[in-house]
């Protein structure tokens, strides 16, 4: 069976980057964005991409609407960041249900347990207070959606007159 060498996550990343800046605001699919990485070489370059190419470059690389984008892009990045924010809440949520609301009493008062405990219930009430004040997964996605509808017919236009795309 033959064996490939290990691309390095810096290779992926990069050829990624180049790919994903490319399209634009636009962004691209997975399978398009992936290219022709591996699974786990797209993951790996993924990674070093948000490790560090976005501090290098300054500029956000997310998935939003199933697409992969390097932009600053207001609206785009706080719909990535309020989804990525709600889905760390939600396992955070499950690890407490599972392994720390059911201990004993006596348990609690392990100094370990204690601070599981308090780091549990302080993302707790940062989430609550994001979405008293409105910036919820559900809220920001609506107000996202709406923007870059509008703006995806003009970033066609531009596009024939040779710059990316923008959404």
């Amino acid at each position: 069976m033959a064996t490939s060498r290990r691309q390095a996550a810096h290779d992926s990343g990069e050829d990624i980057w180049d790919r994903v800046v490319e399209a634009g605001d636009a962004g691209l699919p997975r399978e398009e964005a992936m290219g022709r990485n591996t699974p786990a070489q797209f993951e790996r370059g993924k990674a070093w991409i948000r490790d560090h190419q976005c501090a290098n470059k300054k500029t956000g690389f997310v998935l939003v609407h199933s697409h992969y984008a390097a932009t600053n892009n207001v609206d785009m990045n706080k719909l990535y960041a309020t989804i990525r924010l709600h889905s760390l809440y939600k396992s955070v949520e499950r690890v407490y249900k599972c392994a720390l609301a059911n201990l004993p009493p006596d348990a609690k008062g392990d100094l370990s347990i204690m601070v599981l405990l308090k780091t549990c219930d302080d993302i707790f009430a940062a989430m609550k207070f994001l979405e008293e004040a409105g910036f919820s997964a559900q809220a920001a996605g609506e107000a996202a959606q709406g923007k870059l509808k509008a703006s995806t017919a003009s970033a066609k236009g531009r596009k024939t007159s040779g710059s990316a795309g923008q959404r």
